[in-house]
């Protein structure tokens, strides 16, 4: 029987979610606060083990003998009650505490559940920053509830019986080689200070883990760890992340919101790609790193903050700071504890380790045999210089599964793949300068396409969204700039930015216009 929890804060979306989601066969049980949603969650996942502290074990169930103490990154799934959900569906934008600090808080104790969360227009970019970050799903308001309950079987029918593992919140730190016995020694030496944090190596080295790691061998573990990836949001926007924002501060400010500096309290912040802050925002997390205070946007408010800060970049500030672009003052706050993370070339050794790791984690996750990795296919993983580091070596033995799903992967099966093949005799055979130089291109191109591709997604989404709420007001355009929260000036100017003709949404004779279309 599929567990489900709903949190929303408006009782007749849950009436109405409760009563289709158990027509599906669901057990369900909702809640209009987050808080109660989050204390009843923590209780059921404390039954199986009440007073005992989770062990620390990797998503294979094997436990780990080089690591610190204490540097587990999650609790294995397993270790919750079979009364605990399968799955939790959650509106974002609640008063008090919302969807987001909701998932958070779970994630910080080690509770690991599959999100879908509930979004209305203006809050796409919550939305896919928290899939980012390990939430499975999410959908638009109005909800299509048949959509919804594809989704959910598609979701807990999988044939693993364990929803959601394979995420990212999930994956560990690997290795057993000299260099990583000192990542993980630098780890247990700086964990228990309040000290700065700056996490400093190249895209795909495994930096969020590493802050995960201290965060979870400090004192602070059993409060929240909360990442933020400063390239995802534009200036305005990262600064309502950060600070939050009082209701009326803005056009779209229809509600108070909480920065995760207040959701991060007593616990971690960890901000990822702090090299992209710009002049405006650096100058304002420098004033909150000094005073230990901020107000939320169109504030006046101060509010007091107890948060560690672990930020980590893929460029160097250093150079930054000769070009003007990043502050030095703040780099000598942020820097306090410098911690350089190694590429995977500079140990080849825990390759085979990795391998091995992912490829059991992609099996479990998609219910297939895990393949016998062969010498001659280890022997070309070696060879190849990996610009992406562990990131890129995860998605080379993803794809190996998933395309051949072998019982044996060999040297063969790398072959079919030219650009690795050409990428590996070039690791061969060129020097470690251009090698270098390849890398940091390959990076700038791999952050230029990230950003595309997320400005790229919320562009589709926002105009289905307004052909969808136009659609549900019959063409009504007043009607549809209250459902969508925006001026019709706003509307008109989406309207033409996005192309969208009255074809696409005027309502065709007999449709149906009580649900949203998929």
């Amino acid at each position: 029987m599929k567990r489900v929890i709903v949190v929303d804060d408006k009782e007749n979306i849950l009436r109405v979610l409760k009563v289709i989601l158990e027509k599906n066969g669901c057990v369900v049980e909702t809640f209009s606060r987050a808080g109660e949603a989050l204390k009843h969650i923590i209780d059921q996942a404390a039954l199986k083990t009440p007073g005992k502290p989770t062990s620390p074990v990797n998503p294979a169930g094997m436990t780990r003998t080089n690591n610190p103490a204490g540097m587990t990154q999650t609790a294995n799934p397993s270790v919750l009650s079979t009364a605990a959900p399968d799955l939790v569906i959650s509106d974002i934008r609640m008063d008090d505490m919302d969807g987001r600090e909701l998932f958070y808080q779970l994630r910080s104790r080690g509770i690991i559940l599959p999100f879908i969360f509930m979004t209305a227009y203006g809050s796409i970019s919550d939305a896919v920053s928290l899939m980012k970050q390990g939430a499975v799903d999410y959908l638009t308001k109005p909800i299509d509830y048949a959509q919804l309950n594809r989704r959910i079987d598609l979701l807990l029918n999988k044939s693993t019986g364990t929803a959601g593992s394979g995420s990212s919140s999930e994956k560990i730190l690997i290795g057993s080689s000299e260099v990583m016995q000192n990542v993980y020694s630098r780890i247990k030496t700086v964990s228990d200070t309040v000290s700065t944090i700056l996490i400093e190596g190249e895209s795909g080295t495994g930096k969020e883990l590493v802050a995960r790691a201290i965060h979870q061998a400090s004192s602070r573990r059993t409060n929240p760890f909360v990442p933020v990836n400063c390239s995802a949001f534009n200036e305005n926007i990262l600064e309502s992340e950060l600070f939050g924002h009082e209701k009326g501060a803005f056009t779209d400010a229809v509600r108070m919101k909480r920065g995760v500096f207040e959701i991060a309290d007593s616990g971690t912040l960890f901000l990822d790609e702090v090299s992209e802050l710009s002049p405006a925002t650096q100058v304002k997390l420098l004033r909150v790193m000094q005073e230990k205070v901020f107000s939320r946007v169109g504030g006046s408010k101060l509010i007091n903050t107890d948060v560690r800060i672990i930020t980590a970049t893929n460029k160097r500030l250093q150079e930054l700071i000769d070009t003007g672009s990043f502050r030095m003052d703040l780099y000598y706050r942020l820097n306090v504890i410098p911690f350089y993370l190694p590429p995977l070339r500079q140990h080849p050794e825990d390759i085979t380790e990795l391998a091995n790791y992912f490829a059991q984690l992609v099996c479990r996750r998609e219910g297939l045999q895990a393949p016998i990795l062969d010498g001659s296919f280890i022997d070309e993983l070696i060879r190849y210089p990996w610009p992406g580091n562990v990131r890129e070596l995860e998605n080379v033995m993803e794809r190996m599964i998933i395309l051949h799903k072998p019982e044996k992967l060999t040297a063969d099966h790398l072959a079919v793949e030219s650009e690795f093949a050409q990428a590996a005799a070039r690791g061969s055979s060129t020097d470690e300068r251009n090698a270098h130089d390849e890398r940091n291109a390959q990076d700038e191109r791999n952050a230029h396409d990230e950003r595309n591709a997320h400005d790229e997604r919320n562009a589709h989404d926002e105009r289905r969204i307004i052909i969808n709420a136009l659609r549900y007001c019959r063409g009504n355009k007043s009607d549809a700039c209250r459902q969508l929260g925006i001026s019709r000036r706003s509307l008109y100017y989406k309207l033409e930015r996005y192309g969208i003709l009255p074809r696409e949404y005027e309502p065709e004779p007999g449709c149906r216009t009580d649900q949203l279309p998929e």
